[in-house]
């Protein structure tokens, strides 16, 4: 028996300014890095499905956190944060490749690709729908020619059902094609999409990622146990991040819980004044030694002053697109400039 453990989309050098601070949004960027290293620093094997980095492009000391958990991982597999369609760049995860880790990711832009590491087969991120769908079709072609019903599993980094995320750099699985996908694999696993879920009787797993990037993605958090012999196959996930214990929703006005290890805190309620709530917002910072975010969902004088974080996939609009295809790059500088122009 072989034992993987499979976990997902840790995001690292993630940057987030709304309901945080600066000291907070960097302490937020450094939990997502320890949650990744605690995740395989004593895993057998472990599995990385997309979405190393939030960005394809980073610096040298989001660099080096993504060259410590790949190199410590069997593979990891190129997300659409990871990639970029210019052919012409070298990521992030293409430069740790080049540095010796086990990435899985296409060679070509305009072909399908998957790879096999029997039982285990892998669909990166494509340039597009079209070419990710048929590299499914011929992993599964494959797995049912030459595993001949011995157990088999896809690892993909794609939403799940929800067809119009294709509008972006995001690619879908269709319920169609996943019940075709099954005819010869055992489990699909995914990632990508940050909460978890399970499919088909529990044999499509949206793995969700390893912690909290923001208030849309609260949920329990799992790492996964994938145990595999020739014809047998058993799964278990293990916690490794607890709503209950690191997301608290408070009361305005009311006396403050014990916040100790609160990460994520929602104040709700209504309120008189903008300024009380400020008082009660600064309150809650300095009795919250572990928050890394805290929200204002505080209606004043009956008007919501909270952001609308609801999660939904994520699809960006043009501009948005352009400026992260760009970042990191001679251009990227030129474009905001011209993006401001024609803002005014």
């Amino acid at each position: 028996m072989t034992t993987f453990t499979l976990f997902t989309d840790p995001h690292l050098g993630t940057r987030r300014t709304a309901h945080t601070t600066r000291d907070s949004s960097k302490k937020l960027t450094f939990a997502l890095f320890k949650q990744a290293w605690d995740v395989i620093e004593d895993a057998e094997k472990p599995i990385c499905l997309g979405d190393l980095f939030d960005r394809a492009f980073n610096d040298e000391s989001i660099l080096v956190q993504g060259y410590e958990i790949a190199s410590n991982c069997m593979w990891t597999l190129a997300g659409n944060h990871d990639e970029t369609n210019r052919a012409d760049t070298v990521t992030s995860l293409r430069a740790l490749q080049e540095m010796g880790c086990a990435i899985i990711s296409s060679p070509s832009l305009s072909e399908p690709y998957f790879d096999n590491f029997e039982p285990l087969y892998f669909v990166p991120h494509h340039a597009s729908q079209e070419l990710f769908e048929q590299a499914m079709l011929e992993a599964a072609e494959h797995a049912g020619r030459e595993r001949a019903g011995r157990a088999s599993v896809l690892m993909l980094h794609c939403n799940y059902d929800q067809p119009f995320a294709t509008e972006d750099d995001t690619l879908n699985l269709s319920p169609a094609i996943a019940q075709k996908l099954l005819e010869s694999f055992d489990y699909i696993f995914l990632g990508h999409e940050h909460k978890p879920s399970t499919h088909f009787d529990g044999r499509v797993v949206i793995l969700g990622n390893t912690h909290p990037t923001s208030f849309a993605d609260i949920s329990d958090k799992f790492s996964y146990q994938l145990e595999i012999t020739d014809y047998e196959i058993n799964l278990r996930k293990d916690r490794i991040w607890s709503k209950d214990e690191r997301f608290a929703s408070v009361m305005f006005g009311q006396e403050l819980p014990d916040l100790s290890g609160v990460q994520f805190i929602d104040v709700i309620g209504a309120a008189d004044e903008a300024v009380a709530v400020a008082d009660f917002m600064q309150m809650v910072w300095e009795t919250a030694p572990d928050a890394l975010a805290v929200r204002n969902s505080v209606s004043v004088a009956g008007v919501s002053v909270a952001d609308d974080e609801a999660e939904k996939p994520v699809v960006e609009d043009l501009r948005t697109r352009i400026s992260r295809e760009l970042d990191g790059t001679d251009l990227a500088d030129l474009f905001s400039e011209l993006a401001k122009e024609v803002a005014v």
